[in-house]
């Protein structure tokens, strides 16, 4: 079985770079036997690199994936590039424990594969020529299937499902596609069984971590919030915590270092705006109680109301 990756030729990217081809072939690695998969013969048309933090010898992309008897159908594919002996050997076991895992654990769950973790086209590999330095080099590739549901909601799912991934990062992790999530790495996943399972989310802002059992779950809520709901903002120079105040006004009376002086002050009035409209949009996350309107925003209400001066402070004291 084979699998080819033809590349558009709009796409920039490392790895055309180093190879001679924007067409690469693949074969299906015979050491691991995905005959439940139905793996079959196909072709991937890549459109795009997927944007990630991975290691400089691997690659992801985007495509449409062609097969046999069947609708074209939305794809990403990770590479491994073997310019390192010793790297490509061992990030290839992790890439070969994925594909057993889907094997064993993913392609037979009906409420999982297909839906909240991608399916598996296979694992492949060939020889590529890096024409940087004139030889052939291994490189491995991994088809998976897009799919569509909420990061959140796909590892709740998993973890009912007796499925910890075991290597849950926001950045290292999880890919999107056209905007959707997908857990992208299954290398370290194991079968699990969740304290927390019939755990039932239903948002970030009124979610309490602390009465999670799962490890996993608590890394991964605890990690979504403060990216969705900051503890702090940021103010000429503080920290300040959104729990600390309540008000429009408490906002800009907030103190700030000398070098504030320097902003035109419609301007921090705009910023303390910012901060306002953000705390009434998610209110629950920092207070009890209903959410106040954003109100009059100008700045010359503001000082019809208020003739305090705002204060500059130089302490070196965090505050």
């Amino acid at each position: 079985m084979s699998l080819s990756l033809k590349f558009s030729s709009t796409i920039d990217s490392r790895f055309l770079k180093v190879v001679a081809s924007d067409e690469v072939t693949f074969y299906q690695i015979s050491t691991v036997n995905l005959v439940q998969l139905g793996i079959v013969a196909g072709t991937v048309d890549v459109t795009g690199p997927v944007p990630q933090d991975f290691h400089s010898d691997e690659y992801y992309f985007k495509g449409r994936l062609s097969l046999p008897n069947a609708s074209p159908c939305d794809v990403f594919v990770k590479i491994l590039l073997g310019d390192d002996e010793k790297f490509y050997s061992e990030l290839l076991q992790s890439y070969i424990q994925e594909a057993k895992f889907y094997r064993d654990h993913l392609c037979g769950n009906k409420s999982l594969y297909g839906k909240a973790v991608p399916k598996l086209y296979g694992l492949y590999e060939t020889k590529v020529f890096w024409k940087t330095y004139n030889t052939h080099i291994d490189c491995a590739c991994s088809g998976l299937s897009d799919f569509g549901l909420q990061a959140a909601n796909i590892l709740i799912e998993m973890h009912s499902s007796g499925i910890i991934h075991n290597s849950v990062d926001l950045d290292r992790s999880i890919a999107y596609l056209d905007d959707k999530p997908f857990f992208i790495d299954f290398s370290q996943a194991r079968d699990h069984v969740c304290p927390d399972k019939g755990f039932e989310f239903s948002g970030f802002y009124d979610l309490d971590v602390d009465n999670l059992s799962c490890g996993e779950l608590q890394y991964f809520f605890r990690r979504m919030r403060n990216r969705v709901a900051p503890p702090f903002f940021h103010w000429y120079g503080y920290d300040i915590r959104y729990k600390r105040v309540k008000s429009l006004d408490e906002i800009f009376q907030q103190e700030r270092r000398t070098f504030a002086s320097e902003v035109p002050v419609e301007e921090q009035w705009e910023h303390a705006v910012e901060v306002w409209t953000f705390l009434c949009a998610n209110w629950s996350s920092y207070h009890t109680g209903k959410a106040p309107e954003v109100g009059d925003t100008s700045y010359e209400a503001y000082r019809a109301r208020c003739d305090s001066e705002i204060i500059y402070y130089d302490d070196d004291d965090d505050y």
